[in-house]
């Protein structure tokens, strides 16, 4: 079949040379064509190109002449090389409100505005800070001259929900039954009866069954995904329906999908296995909707933030639990094994052409009580020499560490081993990591800095290099202000000699101003090496028994668990920061597909920094025994940069990729495709 076809060719000489061979019958060239070529348009207007009728074989067959210059399909005549003129100037998406109405926004939770015992129809989708504070870069409280206990009753607009995302939060376990993960979440008493849903709010899960549960374990759904062909081979001893309608698959199988390549498709073989305990089911780390799981506290807040209905920013990604570091759950190094090769294996999305893109929360980390504690140890503060201590006090850049939020201890830098190694190569697999820094108030610098290489010491004359000491069992050196673990996830030296790191490490901001201010939170860490901070302490979170609750019938549905756990909390901690920013980025994911950790990294750097008329610096302290270390809000010389929606737009968006018809396996790049 004959396509149009444009040839270029390097001189005016050469192309009318070519161009007399080609519409002529027979050849004097090898590589032109024996039959009388048509040129459709010879465009007198150019010295060194025109457009043929040609083959496929005949064009390929022409590239060898040296003559030619280039020769591709002439675009403009076919349609679907025409890209859409949205995609080629600079738009921004379009900003979705997320309700039909304005809803409750609280900033802090104070006996003046707490709910009533009874709940009315006000209440319905209230939610915490950590979405409407994200919606623009100045304070909207600060910006409006409210105090910060003022519930604000306004719409939150978004420029993305998180669709076509995979987002991972790998906690301790998550109640996935709390109603905040529901998509039949409606109440049975009469003013709520038909509670508004997010914008656009799909529900569900990628699994099949049409299931009214959004979550999905990891370990225990993601098989089925996986490998579908495996347990539909054998319906009757892989798969089960669960609680809510979704069909996954058999625990024990689950379990062994994982473990033993041969109990699954024979194009998995070589994909690696994880051991999973036999503990980790979903009675101990997902329950029902009429069971709380065994553990998950701290997860099911977590993910709330991230992906929930009424309280996360990705509420239409695909939502994925892991009980990470519970009593029941996979361990640090399986858990990150286990991810790696989700991301590695998943299925291509038809609408696109791609993977979804991977996104994970974590908001733990290590950390230990380093006082000496009567015994001697030396410390090293900006290359000075070593200095003997046998007790912190009065020495305020070492005393500080963790009195405001971690009961006395901090982090250092983990020496490699296979936990690190674990980590890294899940990074490099192309899983974005998102941590939360830290609730140590300690002071992170990046390489460069002249506090980098500050450490402690047991020995007299010690070096950085030799320095150890230990957290839960596992050998760290002894610095004192670089990133401990797993913050320092791929960390690797530049070509210049400088060090760099690929996690994304979230600061925290409090729900409470500081002389009428934003500021960062007391507890959380600080310093140039934090990336972003994000709402935290104070948000409002599902609560599966975490802390202090209020009654919550409004949004959540009916279920036959008793009600009175049905409730949300407030919910604090870099450990609220990192879901809320993880949530935040599946947004902006959502737009750029393409995009990795180097690319969230540079557009997290073009959110302007904040103005210190509004927000709360502080000073830099630079000597050992400064009262300045005491400023806990202090940014400690870093960037007063908070996550909002900042400029991008569609030059970053990588588009849809839909395979054409032609023949020739042409790609069509660009279009954009709403639908899920």
């Amino acid at each position: 079949m004959e396509k149009y076809y444009q040839l270029g060719t390097h001189t005016e000489a050469e192309w009318d040379e070519l161009n007399a061979e080609l519409t002529a019958a027979g050849h004097v060239n090898q590589s032109v064509p024996v039959r009388e070529i048509e040129c459709v348009d010879d465009q007198l207007h150019s010295p060194t190109r025109g457009t043929y009728l040609l083959t496929d074989a005949e064009a390929d067959e022409l590239r060898n002449d040296p003559r030619i210059r280039f020769i591709n399909i002439d675009y403009k005549r076919y349609d679907e090389f025409t890209p859409p003129p949205d995609e080629l100037h600079s738009v921004r998406p379009d900003l979705v409100n997320r309700y039909t109405a304005a809803v409750k926004n609280y900033r802090e939770f104070e006996a003046s505005n707490t709910l009533a015992a009874t709940p009315n129809t006000s209440d319905v989708n209230r939610t915490g800070y950590q979405l409407y504070r994200c919606t623009q870069k100045l304070d909207p409280w600060v910006d409006t001259a409210l105090a910060d206990n003022a519930v604000v009753n306004t719409n939150i607009p978004q420029y993305g929900t998180g669709k076509h995302v995979d987002v991972i939060v790998a906690d301790d376990g998550t109640w996935i039954g709390h109603p905040e993960f529901q998509s039949n979440a409606v109440s049975d008493s009469s003013p709520f009866a038909a509670v508004p849903k997010p914008s656009g709010y799909v529900g569900g899960n990628v699994l099949p069954g049409s299931g009214t549960c959004d979550l999905l374990d990891l370990v225990l759904d993601a098989p089925y995904y996986l490998d579908p062909d495996w347990f539909n081979a054998n319906p009757a001893t892989r798969l089960i329906t669960r609680w809510d309608g979704t069909t996954v698959p058999v625990e024990s199988v689950a379990r062994s999908w994982w473990s033993n390549s041969a109990l699954r498709s024979a194009q998995f073989a070589n994909a690696g296995t994880v051991s999973v305990s036999a503990s980790y089911t979903r009675a101990n780390c997902n329950g029902t909707n009429a069971a709380l799981s065994s553990e998950g506290d701290h997860g099911t807040c977590c993910a709330a933030l991230t992906y929930g209905r009424t309280q996360g920013w990705a509420y239409n990604s695909n939502k994925w639990v892991l009980d990470l570091y519970g009593a029941y759950g996979t361990n640090i190094e399986q858990g990150f094994d286990i991810q790696k090769i989700f991301h590695q294996l998943k299925p291509v999305n038809p609408l696109y052409g791609t993977k979804n893109p991977t996104i994970m929360s974590n908001s733990w980390g290590f950390r230990a009580n380093k006082d000496p504690g009567g015994l001697t140890y030396y410390y090293t503060h900006r290359s000075t020499s070593n200095t003997a201590y046998t007790t912190e006090v009065g020495i305020n850049w070492l005393s500080h560490m963790g009195t405001q939020g971690d009961d006395g201890r901090w982090k250092s830098e983990m020496k490699t081993n296979s936990l690190t190694t674990a980590q890294d190569e899940l990074i490099d697999a192309g899983v974005i990591f998102v941590v939360a820094a830290g609730n140590s108030n300690q002071k992170q610098v990046n390489y460069g800095h002249p506090d980098f290489n500050n450490f402690i010491t047991t020995t007299n004359g010690g070096s950085l290099a030799n320095s150890t000491f230990n957290e839960f069992g596992y050998a760290v050196f002894g610095t004192t202000n670089r990133r401990g673990f797993p913050q320092q996830g791929g960390k690797y030296t530049k070509a210049d000699g400088s060090i760099d790191y690929k996690t994304i490490n979230i600061g925290a901001l409090d729900d409470d101003f500081k002389t009428s201010k934003e500021a960062k939170v007391s507890y959380s860490d600080r310093g140039n090496a934090i990336d972003v901070y994000a709402p935290a302490d104070g948000t409002l979170a599902a609560n599966r028994g975490y802390g202090t609750n209020w009654p919550r019938p409004d949004t959540y549905a009916a279920l036959s668990y008793n009600s009175g756990n049905t409730t949300d909390a407030s919910f604090s901690g870099t450990s609220a920061a990192c879901p809320v920013a993880a949530g935040f980025l599946a947004t902006v994911l959502e737009w750029n597909r393409d995009w990795t950790w180097v690319e969230i990294k540079t557009w997290l750097q073009t959110l302007e920094t904040q103005d210190a008329a509004n927000f709360y610096f502080g000073t830099e302290s630079t000597t050992t025994n400064t009262a300045n270390w005491l400023d806990y809000e202090s940014l400690e010389g870093g960037d007063a940069r908070v996550l909002y929606q900042g400029p991008f737009d569609a030059r970053f968006r990588s588009g849809p990729r839909i395979l054409s018809s032609e023949s020739s396996g042409f790609i069509i790049r660009g279009l954009r495709i709403r639908n899920r």
